[in-house]
């Protein structure tokens, strides 16, 4: 007996800082014209860590440092402490940019000791535009202020002078609702939608609050080519998604409706609480050869086919940005 599959997948790159002019009036409604491409392979969804900790109590004493006739400074009168070390209780932790990382700190070593900005950042904290304001970066400091929300514009800094060019309402829904704004279309077998072009500006803040671009789009089972098992293979990945490769700004959930949890009922593997992906893929699985000319007769449909689903969009890295991301979503033949 065999199951549908999905994929949840990880794949991405992009360019730090995308700039942003008004990227949104190529999108268009889905065609069954346009042949689909195959789209590399992906690992797996990226892992959602969790902080916790406990704190217990300790038992207390009396102090045992210097009296109010000691000099705590060893004699010198400004008690500045030594340049490019720490004071306690980190004594070994050399930081000479002060972020708190460095050789032989606590909190871990330093990329780059000479930049308050960074520790893990190096690679994609960056002023390309040259206006002072940063991006990409661990943290920011007086000196080096961000992030800067549009890093292609020199005239564009702080996000007060920013006016980025979020997704119109037009084009896509801040709400999941039945005959919103935001369809792709009805895609047929071989069908791929045209690149869907937005752009987020907030952190995401939880479904229905605004920080988010909703689509849906139509998958008939009638408008396969064969019968399942070889009813197409849709997809639903990012095709531009700017920041840090190995953490982009964009991620999706796929929805079958809106009063569902993501991906519930979408595949075998994955279902409610699974985080967002940066690629997701449905399709039939069988026996290869791929498309299988003679599908095995004991195929059970046990997983419903997805005529039609909801994706949710949204942002998860470099808040008040307007940096794009470009959707492609598709049914490819199997």
């Amino acid at each position: 007996m065999l199951a549908a599959a999905a994929h949840l997948g990880a794949c991405a790159g992009g360019d730090p800082g995308a700039g942003s002019g008004n990227p949104f009036d190529s999108q268009g409604n889905g065609s069954n014209s346009t042949p689909a491409t195959e789209t590399g392979p992906s690992s797996d969804t990226d892992p959602t860590p969790t902080v916790g900790g406990s704190m217990s109590d300790s038992e207390t004493t009396a102090p045992t440092g210097p009296g109010p006739t000691s000099d705590p400074t060893g004699g010198d009168p400004t008690g500045d402490p030594t340049v490019g070390t720490s004071t306690l209780p980190d004594p070994d932790c050399v930081d000479d940019d002060g972020d708190l990382h460095g050789e032989g700190c606590e909190a871990g070593p330093d990329c780059d000791d000479a930049s308050y900005n960074s520790w893990q950042s190096c690679g994609t904290c960056v002023d390309a535009d040259m206006d002072g304001f940063w991006v990409g970066c661990d943290q920011y400091g007086p000196d080096d202020p961000g992030p800067d929300c549009d890093d292609a514009n020199p005239d564009a800094s702080d996000g007060m002078d920013c006016e980025c060019a979020v997704t119109p309402a037009e084009k896509a829904s801040d709400t999941c609702a039945e005959a919103m704004a935001g369809s792709l279309g009805v895609i047929a077998e071989g069908g791929v939608v045209p690149p869907i072009k937005g752009s987020i500006t907030g952190i995401d803040n939880g479904p229905g609050n605004g920080q988010e671009d909703w689509f849906w789009v139509e998958f008939p089972e009638a408008m396969a080519m064969g019968n399942r098992p070889n009813a197409g293979k849709l997809v639903a990945t990012f095709a531009v998604n700017p920041g840090d490769p190995m953490n982009p700004d964009y991620r999706l959930e796929v929805y079958t409706a809106c009063n569902k949890m993501p991906f519930e009922g979408l595949n075998a593997t994955y279902g409610p609480g699974t985080p967002p992906a940066r690629e997701w893929e449905f399709f039939d699985a069988h026996t290869p050869p791929n498309p299988n000319p003679n599908p095995n007769p004991n195929y059970l449909n046990n997983v419903p086919w997805p005529a039609k689903v909801f994706i949710r969009v949204i942002r998860v890295a470099n808040d008040q940005s307007c940096s794009e991301y470009t959707l492609q979503v598709s049914r490819m033949p199997t």
